[in-house]
């Protein structure tokens, strides 16, 4: 049976902790994964980093040796997480805890089961984005194709009849002609746009970076600000209970988890934050700043009576999970035909204000 898979470490955008121009990116929830399984096994942290590095391809074995460098050299995992970079302050802060109470295996583990658990919600979300997206670009295609090329040769048709066309098949051939009419260059204007929005694209994919632009463009569209929300409020919950598990304090767990949040909640996080330190129930300073419903902050005030704080992120994060789960459902169930509708109405309308006058003429014949 094999103990690790050679999938360590992947490209991806420099994280906090290290200069881009030097920090590989680390594709942590296999790190995390790997580095448990082979430390519950019995293999110390030195010769569960040499086995990785041996079963990592060379390209993307340099995160592993410099941090087998930094190791040897008498610096704690951590140190050298830090200084090596490409690893997030979460996993560091994770490490450093689990340091202290020497429960690093466990405390991998739980940080790369964490990274599992978000990237299938993760991969979920972008998938119920991505396809209203890939049938409106579709759908633009098509309309696109008939106005530039199928209803110019009809016009030509319909002004030989010399009858009066009504008024939106004059609108549909005037934008038909006026597209048609758009010299080469203007073409490959566009054509060179599509190309560098396709180049990007594909960076994005191979820097591991696409689902957060998709989250972040979400974040703007009414329709699915609410599912991104509630996936970053999961996320965040989650993260900090794994964190808080793992010994780090509530309040610096939050904080560290803060970037996971849209951008325009992260100053209510810090302001309840900054409550919570000068003396406010977190509970209370959460939800007054809306980063926790109603539910929430009943779950959180009965924790903090009891100081279970880490069971009860998990559960908050279990029922944003669910919520998120139940809405990307029913917003599956709805936007499709929504879609399919619309694109029936543009396409068949062209087709109807294209052949309305042939009906018409037709009829005057008979």
């Amino acid at each position: 049976m094999a103990i690790v898979h050679p999938r360590t470490l992947t490209a991806g955008t420099p994280r906090a902790g290290a200069s881009p121009a030097r920090a590989a990116p680390v594709d942590e929830e296999s790190f995390c994964q790997d580095v448990s399984l082979m430390l519950q096994s019995g293999l110390t942290l030195l010769e569960a980093l040499k086995t990785l590095k041996e079963r990592t391809p060379s390209r993307r074995a340099a995160p592993v040796e410099r941090l087998l460098r930094r190791l040897e050299e008498g610096e704690s995992l951590s140190q050298a997480m830090q200084g090596v970079g490409g690893f997030r302050p979460a996993l560091m802060a994770s490490v450093r805890s689990s340091e202290l109470t020497g429960d690093l295996a466990d405390s991998l583990q739980r940080y790369g089961r964490n990274a599992a658990r978000l990237r299938v919600l993760r991969s979920r979300l972008v998938s119920a984005l991505v396809y209203p997206a890939l049938l409106i670009a579709v759908a633009a295609l098509v309309v696109l194709f008939l106005l530039v090329y199928v209803v110019p040769r009809f016009a030509v048709v319909l002004e030989g009849s010399r009858q009066d066309l009504p008024t939106l098949s004059k609108l549909l051939i005037l934008v038909g002609r006026t597209l048609h009419g758009v010299p080469p260059a203007g073409w490959a204007i566009v054509a060179l746009l599509a190309a560098a929005a396709l180049a990007r694209l594909v960076q994005l994919v191979r820097e591991q970076r696409l689902e957060a632009a998709l989250a972040q463009l979400a974040a703007h569209v009414p329709l699915a600000r609410d599912l991104v929300r509630t996936f970053a409020h999961s996320q965040l919950t989650r993260s900090a209970s794994m964190l808080v598990r793992s010994g780090v304090p509530v309040l610096k767990a939050m904080g560290m988890c803060r970037e996971l949040l849209l951008a325009r909640e992260r100053a209510g996080l810090d302001r309840a934050l900054a409550a919570a330190s000068a003396g406010a129930p977190l509970a209370a300073a959460l939800h007054a700043q809306g980063i926790v419903d109603a539910l929430g902050l009943r779950v959180l005030r009965v924790s903090e009576q009891t100081g279970q704080l880490d069971v009860a992120l998990d559960r908050l994060a279990d029922l944003h999970d669910h919520e998120l789960e139940r809405a990307i459902e029913r917003a599956g169930r709805l936007i499709e035909p929504v879609l399919m509708l619309g694109i029936g109405l543009a396409v068949g309308g062209i087709v109807v204000l294209m052949y309305l006058p042939i009906f018409q003429l037709a009829a005057s014949v008979g």
